[in-house]
């Protein structure tokens, strides 16, 4: 890392499962600059050495040493914000002290956060739910993940809270663990279908000549998103539903039937007027504005 170290630069890392983004904020504001490393290089027996070296290096080419980084995790966090308790698809971090380990190698302080939380917050700042409060959000991508912003900040629950995508939704058989909303609904279940089918994954829901039994699979799993997040949407009553995440931003992806699904899948008595969904539109820098408020409260 370079030796012009500010007070005012954030170095924001997001962990995918898919990739590795890093970008900043100077003086508060978003930088235009982002750089995107393989998640690869996490699993490779040493991830919190490829992490910090994916974090240096983005320093370097952007001519920056943050004074401190926020580091987003796709999973459990401790509610110490420095232990990392499981991330299903990177499981080389189960059980790392993430934020300890990776400060020690940068040389700054860093701080956790789930990945769902800093994409709400920097959406209620600069984006698609901007100044509304009671807002559920749930993003559809290599997993699936919520958040819930209430009048008095994100709801934690007694640590962790709206890990949706882990909910059993079927009973497991003698000795089997239960089935996961993960299973059938994530970005990962699109995978092995582009696999089977033999056709991009970019392209599963806009390709021509689709068969019936992969236009039947795809309902399926449009279906299950709705049902989760109705379930979500059923447990805390929002005022609004912020969607987002890789899945609904895929060509020609649903999104009115989504909307549609969501509605029919709540009570009645819930629906009282025109469900207010939106759709999140910072893409990742609403990560970058999210770790900016987190500094300031």
């Amino acid at each position: 890392m370079t030796d012009n170290t500010t007070d005012d630069t954030i170095a924001v890392v997001e962990i995918g499962g898919t990739s590795v983004k890093v970008g900043f904020a100077d003086r508060g504001i978003p930088v235009e600059f982002a750089r995107t490393y393989p998640t690869a290089q996490l699993r490779q027996g040493a991830p919190v050495a490829g992490l910090a070296d994916a974090v240096t290096a983005a320093c370097r080419d952007a001519g920056f040493k943050p004074a401190h980084v926020v580091a987003t995790v796709p999973g459990f966090i401790d509610r110490d914000f420095d232990t990392v308790l499981h991330t299903a698809n990177i499981p080389e971090l189960n059980g790392i002290r993430l934020g300890t380990e990776l400060a020690s190698r940068l040389g700054v302080p860093v701080r956790l956060e789930r990945d769902v939380v800093l994409q709400l917050l920097g959406e209620s700042v600069a984006g698609a739910v901007k100044r509304q409060k009671e807002v559920l959000a749930v993003y559809l991508g290599t997993g699936i993940g919520a958040a819930y912003l209430g009048k008095d900040g994100i709801f934690r629950g007694g640590g962790w809270a709206l890990e949706i995508g882990h909910m059993p939704i079927y009973r497991p058989g003698d000795g089997e663990p239960p089935n996961r909303v993960e299973t059938y609904a994530s970005g990962a279940t699109l995978v092995e279908l582009a696999t089977d089918y033999d056709i991009p994954v970019a392209d599963l829901f806009s390709a021509t000549g689709q068969p019936p039994s992969l236009r039947e699979w795809l309902d399926e799993i449009v279906w299950q998103q709705a049902v989760t997040i109705a379930t979500a949407a059923a447990l805390f009553s929002p005022q609004t539903i912020l969607i987002g995440g890789g899945i609904v931003d895929m060509k020609s992806y649903p999104r009115q039937t989504l909307k549609q699904r969501i509605a029919d899948s709540l009570p009645h008595s819930l629906v009282v007027q025109p469900l207010d969904i939106r759709w999140a539109a910072l893409g990742w820098q609403a990560a970058i504005h999210g770790a900016v408020l987190l500094g300031a409260v």
